[in-house]
This record gives structure tokens, sequence and C-alpha cells, in this order.
């Protein structure tokens, strides 16, 4: 068997697949789009919120998993009403996702979908794992510092890579599982499994298969650690108190540490390798701003949060409204759906000047690439995390990174669902 470092560093052609915007697009069933920043000026420009479903009315096509039949569709596009719809949970409700039926297929019924007190409840039990002091404690010392040493040390070796799959996938996928207690030997193969479940072109028997070895790897670990706790996020999970509707306090059942791992490790390994990658971009195309981060490592907050506003990689979130409203001088009908454009809200010209612009000297300020209100992202402080350990250690160890010449030039791609690079080769000879 591998060692730990030599499983996470050694080649292997499913990092190219499982690690590739585009084909996460494509197999989601999603159209690419090259550049929506345009078009979403000028639907903005009309007024803060418009009638219709976005990704249909930037491609042509319906959303695949949110189009819902019979119901009005309204988008969000102002950073006011996008701050609006995610911060009033109770009228836009994210039960909608209740509806989707991949969804509810690969996750069940988690925090994701829950509002109001039972959403508060089950999030107070699950946070304490997850705060900032955590990840820049316990997550990075146990896990992030060791992935990323290893992934620079073997980077050393050349003058040249492909940092989306040989760094900037690896460092959040490893981390995540390790956390779990999977050895780094088995993330790849899991990850394989538990992706496959979310793709509507995976035919319904290869996605039985798929989520029956994601429970079973899974729900292995959770009765290991019934009989002996390690320290790792499931024993955390575990010894967490969660108060029920009564008052009274108990504990996550298996079927929810289940449940909300399925999400954590789906979401904990994919966002934060696109926004790693984005940001990594940002930097190496703005020389001045990479040297005054390199001189000034105080900056990289501000250039992480810089990057997500600038190109957050989830682009909209979806709600459905409970009641008779009005958002942005749009009449909402009860049973709407509301597409909340997080990209459209990141880039609103009445809160930042020239938002099309990368510019980590912007005086910080709250943006929505996390999203806001009651499910704001919750593992935000370990993505940050592992995006400022990596970059530090960027910048520490090759002083001449650059993007490389020749080829297809590195950008933005994606659709509205996921966005990233679609490489990034570097060289630092």
């Amino acid at each position: 068997m591998a060692t730990q470092s030599e499983a996470i560093t050694r080649a292997d052609s499913r990092y190219d697949a499982i690690f590739n915007v585009e084909n996460e697009t494509l197999h989601g069933g999603y159209a690419m789009i090259d550049d929506p920043y345009p078009a979403l000026a000028g639907l903005r420009a009309q007024g803060p919120v418009f009638r219709g479903q976005i990704i249909e009315t930037l491609t042509g096509l319906p959303d695949p998993q949110f189009s819902l039949p019979g119901r009005p569709h309204f988008t969000t596009l102002s950073f006011g009403t996008c701050s609006k719809a995610l911060e009033d949970n109770l009228t836009y409700s994210s039960e909608l996702y209740l509806e989707v039926p991949l969804i509810m297929e690969t996750f069940g019924r988690t925090i994701l979908q829950m509002v109001g007190k039972e959403h508060a409840r089950y999030r107070s039990s699950i946070q304490p794992a997850l705060t900032r002091d955590q990840a820049m404690g316990w997550w990075r010392e146990n896990w992030i510092v060791p992935i990323v040493d290893a992934l620079v040390s073997e980077l050393k070796k050349g003058g040249e890579a492909e940092l989306v799959t040989q760094f900037c996938g690896r460092v959040p996928m490893h981390t995540v599982t390790a956390a779990y207690g999977l050895t780094n030997d088995e993330a790849l193969a899991f990850r394989e499994n538990l992706i496959a479940i979310i793709q509507p072109a995976v035919s319904p028997e290869r996605r039985a298969e798929c989520k029956q070895v994601v429970r079973s790897v899974l729900m292995a670990a959770i009765q290991e650690r019934r009989r002996q706790r390690r320290d790792d996020l499931i024993s955390r999970l575990m010894d967490s108190t969660l108060t029920d509707e009564n008052g009274n306090k108990t504990h996550l059942t298996d079927e929810d540490i289940l449940s909300f791992s399925r999400l954590l490790l789906l979401a904990g390994g994919g966002t934060t390798f696109r926004q790693m990658g984005i940001t990594i971009f940002a930097l190496l195309s703005n020389p001045d701003q990479l040297e005054a981060l390199r001189a000034d490592r105080s900056l990289m907050h501000a250039a992480i949060q810089e990057s997500v506003r600038w190109h957050c990689t989830d682009p909209v979130f979806y709600r459905v409204a409970t009641r008779d409203s009005e958002l942005g001088g749009m009449e909402i009908p009860a049973g709407a759906v509301v597409n909340i454009c997080l990209a459209a809200g990141n880039h609103d010209p009445e809160r930042w000047d020239n938002p099309e612009r990368y510019d980590l000297h912007r005086p910080l300020q709250r943006h929505i690439g996390f999203a806001s209100g009651p499910h704001m992202c919750l593992g935000r402080f370990i993505a940050e995390a592992e995006m400022a350990t990596a970059i530090n250690a960027l910048l520490d160890n090759f002083p001449n990174l650059r993007l490389a010449e020749g080829g297809e030039p590195a950008r933005l791609c994606g659709g509205m669902m996921a966005r990233g690079m679609n490489h990034l080769r570097v060289r630092y000879d």
C-alpha cells in the first residue's frame, strides 16, 4: 500500500476527470457559459428582480433540476434583493430542495432543506467543529498543513505543473476525507462514487451502486467510532449536543451523521478546489497584486474574500416563496421559485466600483459569495484555511510562479451552478 504522502501526490488520471469544471457542468446537465457577467449586468440594469429563470434566460435551455413546472420563476440581481432573499428564510424557503428528486436521493433530508428553529437546532450541533478557530487550529494542524507540504514537495521536483489537478483539487479533497478518517489511499475512489450519485447522466443502476458504496464506507466508520472515538470529525459529531423540539438535550443519530457527511464531503471536496484555482488565477493575472500579497501576507484574507466576490464558484441558489411578498418592487406570489443570483449581486455597481475587476485592495465589505443569512456556508472557514495555507506555501516556495505561455490560455469556465478554471498551467523554474 502506498504511504500517505505517495497516495496524495501520485499521478492518477482520475484526478483529471474529477477536477474538470467542464465535465462537472456538462455531466450535471447544464450548459457552458463563457462569461455570464455582461448579460447579468444588462438584466440588472432593467431592475433588481426580473420575472424569469436565470439559467434558461442565459442559455435558452431549462434548468435540469429547478425548472419546476407550473411555478413562476423570479431572479434577484442586486446585492440588496439577493441578501433579502437569503436572509428571510421563512418567506424564501430552502424547503424547495425537498422537491428536487436528485437532491433528495443523494442526501436525504438535511440542514440544506431545513428552516427556522429546526435548522438552527441542527446547525448549532454541527457548527462547533467548523468555526474559524477550529479551521485555523484543529483542521489546519491535523490535515491541511501536512497535505499542502506533501504536494509542494512533489511540485518542487519539476519546474512546471497544472495546479488544478496537481494541487487545488487535492488539498480540499484529501483534507475532508482525512477528517472523516478515510486514508488518502481510499479518498479518490470514494469521491468517484460520491460525485456519481449527483450526476443526472449516471444510470439509475450505477447511481444505486455508488450510493451503496458511499453509505457502506461511512456507516462502517460511524459504527467503528461508536465503539472507539478518534480525533476526527465523525467522533466530534457524535459527541456534539443536539437540542430537540422539546428542549431536551440529545445527540445526532447515525442517519443524521450520514446525511450531513454526504453533504459536507461533496461540497467540501468540490467548491473549494474551484475557488482556490480562481484565486490563484486572479493573482497571477495581476502581478502587482501578487507581489503586494507576497510582501504582506496580512492581505491574504482580502485576497481570498475578493476572489469569492469577484467570481464565486456557485452563482445561483434557489428558494420557494411561502407567502405573497414584494422583492425589489416585484410582486412575488406564494409558491414561486426565487433564483438568487449571487454572481449578479456580487457585481452590483451600486455597492462596488468597477465590480468586474479583481482588486484585493478594495475596502473589505460583506459579499454574498458564501451566501448569507441562516444558510451561510458552514464550511467557509475551512475553505479559507485551505486556500490561505495553500497559497502561502506557493508564495513561500516558488518566487518565480507565473502562468505558462503557449497552448490554450487559462480561463474561467463552467455554467451557472459550477464555475472554475479550465486549467492552471504554471511555471516556476
